[in-house]
């Protein structure tokens, strides 16, 4: 089929995770809308999109549209993947799904009542280097796994106009970074945790650093960790490591493989290092897997319940590490 994609919110992050992926797969990004029309036209023209709508609801409502890309904040997740299910869209919605659990569960229900693709765009899970690491794990080559250790910082500065330091909108570490850390070792185990312990450090209006210890079926304990702030590594910092009876891995950057990635297996005969083919990004095969879900029906890999179950972990952390201590020195205001 000839995909044909709306992208709602003139968003920094659309051009590498679907405009690049699009032009390489052969979709057609059709049409653009933005919080003004202006704004959409600039974006439209410097990102080569021959169409504009003039609102988000126009947008939704074009009859030339398969898939709607939701790259909206946090906050309109919610509210612009029911009406671009309403008007019989099948949504690709930017993480972190939703607000809450519930509002998640709202969002997956009404996909399910009008047979609508929905799913969060977890990227890095279609890449070839996840797919290593689920066989290394499959493979038993630690052995009997009884603990995982996920962390995702960025070097995000303070801005007083950031979604991402602004609550109301779904701003804060947690929401914007820990997602993935929490969806890591999810998807690894297999299984759903209980949030065991909870801390998060603020700056007075959002989390700039959490931190969970999430207990898992059979004995296994995972640690996940999230930080943002001008303090910190330029580029990021992404990294999971999983320890067994016999050893453990390590798999850096999972985020974004593509610009570099190492594994590291340590065993009893010493530690083995290396790293895989990677010359697509792990947003290319995401629209891939989009791209044949749409054609052949199936479901997605982070589709309804597992999108739920995420924001349930995340809503977990939230009440635990609530209220946050006090951080200044990590990212402002205070």
């Amino acid at each position: 089929m000839s995909l044909r994609i709306g992208i709602l919110g003139a968003a920094a992050i659309a051009p590498q995770a679907i405009i690049e992926p699009a032009r390489l797969l052969g979709v057609t990004i059709q049409a653009v809308a933005a919080s003004h029309e202006a704004k959409a036209e600039a974006y439209a023209r410097q990102h080569g999109i021959q169409n504009v709508s003039p609102s988000y609801q126009a947008l939704v409502e074009r009859e030339d549209i398969d898939l709607i890309y939701n790259a909206l904040p946090p906050s309109l997740h919610g509210p612009w993947t029911l009406k671009a299910l309403d008007a019989g869209k099948a949504v690709l919605c930017e993480k972190p799904f939703a607000m809450n659990a519930t509002e998640a569960a709202a969002m997956v229900a009404a996909a399910k009542a009008r047979g609508l693709l929905l799913m969060e765009a977890f990227h890095y899970r279609f890449h070839p280097f996840f797919i290593e690491l689920e066989r290394l794990l499959a493979e038993g080559v630690v052995g009997r796994v009884h603990t995982l250790r996920a962390n995702f910082e960025a070097q995000i500065p303070y801005r007083a106009d950031s979604l991402r330091h602004n609550r109301a909108l779904g701003g804060g570490a947690l929401m914007d970074l820990g997602c993935y850390p929490v969806h890591w070792l999810r998807t690894l185990m297999g299984s759903e945790p209980e949030v065991a312990q909870a801390q998060a450090i603020s700056n007075g209006q959002v989390d700039v650093a959490t931190q969970a210890k999430l207990a898992f079926t059979g004995g296994v304990t995972g640690y996940i960790g999230c930080a943002m702030g001008e303090h910190l590594k330029k580029g990021g910092d992404s990294h999971i490591s999983i320890e067994g009876e016999r050893g453990l891995i390590e798999a850096i950057n999972p985020i974004s493989p593509q610009r570099h990635h190492l594994f590291r297996i340590h065993g009893a005969e010493g530690c083995r290092q290396y790293s895989i083919d990677t010359r697509q990004s792990t947003f290319y095969y995401q629209l891939a897997h989009v791209k044949a879900c749409l054609e052949d029906g199936r479901a997605p890999l982070t589709g309804g319940r597992d999108a739920i179950a995420n924001m349930a972990v995340i809503d977990q952390i939230k009440v635990l590490s609530s209220p946050p201590s006090p951080g200044a020195a990590i990212g402002k205001p205070h």
